[in-house]
């Protein structure tokens, strides 16, 4: 398994088991209907964000950190 098909699993279990899978549950939904809605959840986030401006915030951060660690 690739990093970046581990990334997508923690993504999509983070929606689910934080967000998604609480309501599901309490309304009564299938498993599979709450693993439909974290898919769909992460595919409306995903056509939200602006990958770009992340990336860049994400290697500022990670810069950042090596610094701290570096010293």
């Amino acid at each position: 398994m690739t990093n970046e098909e581990k990334y997508k699993l923690i993504a999509f279990l983070v929606v689910r088991n934080t967000k998604v899978l609480p309501v599901g549950l309490a309304k009564g939904k299938s498993m599979q209907e709450i693993n439909q809605m974290a898919r769909d959840t992460l595919e409306s986030i995903m056509n939200m964000i602006d990958f770009d401006v992340v990336k860049k915030h994400y290697e500022e951060e990670e810069g950042e950190e090596r610094k701290i660690y570096e010293n």
